[in-house]
């Protein structure tokens, strides 16, 4: 393999696989003697953009067109000794709110304060490099131009069908064909990267340091990004150019399909550098993306993965680079064993937090528990006494029954025993006194003592 080259490739997502939808990514890569071009384009997966591989396809190779007329016609030395980078134009003021208010900047949540710290960074840019910017401009809009003409073009050769016209659901035609655009192009004097809409540019120099030329957009966030079939998308572009550091080691574009399934930036630059190890190895880069590529993405976030990108060893010892790499690696190991060690410490003084906080609420619970039971305890003891107490008044109360029961039956027996002789003596006495009065008087009701 050559010290200089460029490469890329584009893999179907092992969810695309499994719902039969082509890949909607798309790369190119193109080296010569003279300049180096790269392109990444991912097509959108919804349902409304129906035709994105197609309008990915065509706008890498009219990006590659276009730079390549760029490259032999606009001025090397405009850009020579010259650096700039420009995010993308503000669509409103951040601190006019919705009903025309003036908001001041600590009155803005997180995000908006983002969009206008953005806003505000390109207002400063945008008054720099003036001549510069209106050339590239220039060629952001002869490529969104030459790409909407060629999807006109296909529409026009291949007429939407109905389930398509479905789809888009009375959308323009650029709907239909939707797509993110990342570019780099390297002269002999210059190079420039520019980007609409999510994936990465990484540009990485002779001592492995990695660097993000093109600034970020708070528009491109989680599932939304900006788009070439956006109503005005030139001035959605961000872009960078470097006139002064023109022969960075390596450059990598990628979609979001590798960035996302490898899931941060360290995990992208190592595996960057591993195909910068290929590259020193004489290894078909392209032939090893192949095989990989699919498998990163089944482990992945399962989209489509789209890389372009070029080392040049020409300007560099390798065996510098690979030593660099090497060092880079034991760093990484160093600090991922750090992090893995530190991660363990947190983990167990997390736990242990959270223990000694359960234990805590534990021990007041079970103090809660033990005054609730020294009360009630304490209350069974009152309510013992007071059973002993009404025990012992029970126990009196049949003593003193018992005993009146006796009483009672004694004077019971006594008293018929006394009636028995009691009638008969009143029997007598009435028999007598009616002797002595002549009379025969029987007693009445009230002194009847036949009915005692």
């Amino acid at each position: 393999m050559p010290k200089s080259f460029a490469f890329h490739k584009s893999v179907i997502g092992a969810s695309h696989t499994r719902s039969g939808k082509p890949c909607q990514d798309f790369s190119v890569s193109y080296s010569d003697d003279d300049m180096t071009i790269l392109v990444v384009c991912d097509g959108h997966g919804g349902s409304t953009y129906c035709r994105s591989d197609k309008g990915a396809s065509i706008a890498a190779n009219v990006c590659k067109g276009q730079l390549l007329k760029f490259a032999e016609f606009a001025p090397a030395e405009l850009f020579s000794e010259t650096t700039f980078s420009i995010t993308a134009k503000p669509q409103k003021n951040p601190f006019i709110d919705a009903d025309g208010n003036r908001v001041r900047y600590e009155d803005l949540g997180e995000s908006q304060q983002q969009y206008a710290k953005q806003a505000q960074a390109y207002i400063e840019a945008e008054g720099r490099c003036v001549e510069q910017q209106r050339y590239i401009k220039q060629l952001l809009s002869d490529i969104y131009a030459e790409w909407r003409d060629a999807i006109i073009q296909d529409q026009k050769q291949y007429p939407f069908t109905k389930k398509e016209l479905n789809a888009l659901n009375g959308y323009g035609i650029e709907k239909a064909y939707g797509c993110t655009l990342l570019a780099f192009l390297q002269t002999r004097y210059y190079w420039l990267a520019f980007q609409i809409g999510d994936g990465k540019i990484l540009i990485c120099d002779k001592n492995l340091e990695w660097d993000l030329p093109v600034p970020a957009d708070c528009a491109c966030f989680l599932n939304y990004t900006t788009s070439l079939c956006d109503n005005n998308p030139v001035i959605e572009f961000r872009y960078a150019f470097n006139g002064v550091e023109t022969n960075p080691l390596a450059v990598m574009l990628c979609s979001d399909g590798l960035d996302g399934s490898l899931r941060s930036d360290d995990n992208l630059i190592d595996f960057y550098e591993q195909i910068i190890g290929l590259g020193i190895d004489g290894d078909n880069i392209e032939r090893e993306l192949t095989t990989y590529l699919p498998h990163l993405s089944e482990m992945g976030n399962k989209d489509d993965i789209s890389l372009s990108g070029m080392i040049d060893l020409l300007s560099t010892d390798p065996n510098q680079v690979q030593g660099i790499m090497n060092l880079k690696k034991e760093s990484r190991s160093i600090q991922t064993e750090h992090r893995k060690r530190k991660l363990e410490i947190e983990t167990i003084s997390a736990r242990l937090e959270t223990l000694r906080i359960k234990l805590s609420r534990h021990k007041d619970s079970r103090l809660t528990q033990q005054m609730d039971l020294d009360a009630m305890r304490q209350k069974v003891r009152e309510c013992e006494v007071a059973m002993e107490e009404l025990d012992k008044t029970i126990n009196a109360s049949r003593s003193e029954i018992e005993e009146l029961e006796k009483v009672l039956y004694e004077k019971e027996s006594s008293f018929e025993s006394w009636k028995f002789t009691s009638k008969n003596r009143m029997a007598e006495i009435e028999e007598k006194r009616n002797e002595l009065t002549g009379q025969n008087i029987l007693p009445d009701d009230k002194h009847n003592y036949f009915n005692w």
